[in-house]
């Protein structure tokens, strides 16, 4: 689309060094130098042409009335419409040219400000009557690479589909304050869009300044304390070691086994764990409660066991002045 308005202007340079030349002091020759640049098959732009002191010379009121009508002509080009053309009194006629050159500009136009663009809409603002010229239009446009378009002639209703458009319209000099306005606001979005992007950059810097230090702080302490594990390591080596050996509390010492000091001597109690010898494991071990006197003996013998005769034992004399609790014998059966 670039190289359209390129050629374009290129194509209305001509023209413009006509108006800038001495022999454009004639009204004649200026409405004449109108009459060929607006129907040039390549001009599509006419503001530089627009803008020579030749061409505004036309607006004095020393110039014969009937080429006042060929300054407004050029500006209907320039940026007007068919519409605006048909709406003006008092303008040149215009021939095939002309019409095919002001009816695209025209095309250009709604293409960029109307949307979808049906037939019956087209038609009515370039004063065509059949579909068939509205779609001879519509592809000489497209061939010229004024816009790029699809012709739908059955849809209902039928349209054109218009997807660009080429930079090819004037902007009118009393839109310039508002263009100027909606830049502005443009501008003002804008600015208010990279303030929000900087503060969320400046936020994510922020976050990311945080996590790198508390990784660092991580790293530090990682190493820190590798550094010291050969000391970490002894120490958890001698609180485990104490740990145990505190847990084997041993028994008050004094009374014999199964008395009420606990168990102090052989075959007591080591802290929580009682301690089994070989004789315990043997399945045939036994216990005799007090018994017949034959049994008892027969056990001290075989097993020389000193046994506590006192007062109330079958083994005391007679005439104990108290009874007392023979005391339980365990012992391996003989």
């Amino acid at each position: 689309m670039d190289q359209v308005h390129t050629r374009a202007m290129e194509a209305l340079q001509p023209f413009v060094h006509l108006a800038n030349s001495n022999s454009a002091k004639s009204p004649r020759f200026v409405a004449n130098l109108i009459t060929n640049a607006t129907s040039s098959p390549n001009t599509y732009v006419f503001a530089e042409l627009l803008e020579t002191p030749a061409i505004q010379a036309l607006r004095s009121k020393d110039v014969p009335e009937e080429f006042h009508g060929y300054l407004t002509l050029l500006e209907v080009f320039a940026w007007g419409t068919w519409q605006d053309y048909q709406a003006t009194p008092n303008l040149p006629s215009l021939n095939d040219e002309q019409t095919l050159k002001l009816r695209l500009l025209s095309l250009l136009s709604l293409s960029a400000t109307v949307k979808p663009l049906a037939y019956e809409t087209l038609m009515d603002s370039l004063s065509i009557s059949a579909p068939a010229d509205l779609e001879s239009l519509v592809t000489t446009a497209i061939y010229s690479s004024l816009i790029t378009a699809r012709l739908s002639p059955t849809t209902n209703p039928p349209t054109v589909n218009v997807t660009s458009v080429a930079p090819l319209r004037d902007v009118k000099p009393q839109s310039l304050s508002t263009m100027i306005s909606v830049l502005a606001n443009w501008e003002t979005r804008c600015g208010d869009v990279i303030t929000d992007i900087e503060a969320e950059i400046a936020r994510i810097k922020t976050n990311s300044a945080k996590r790198r230090a508390k990784e660092r702080e991580h790293a530090e302490l990682f190493e820190k304390t590798l550094s010291n594990w050969p000391a970490i390591s002894a120490d958890l080596v001698g609180f485990e070691s104490g740990r145990f050996t505190g847990s084997k509390k041993h028994g008050s010492q004094g009374g014999p086994r199964g008395g009420s000091g606990g168990g102090g001597g052989p075959g007591g109690y080591v802290g929580s764990k009682r301690e089994f010898n070989a004789d315990d494991l043997d399945d045939d071990d036994g216990y005799w409660e007090n018994g017949s006197e034959g049994a008892l003996e027969s056990y001290v013998t075989s097993s020389r066991m000193d046994i506590d005769e006192g007062i109330g034992s079958s083994r005391a004399g007679p005439g104990s002045a108290a009874t007392r609790h023979a005391k339980r014998v365990l012992g391996k059966k003989s």
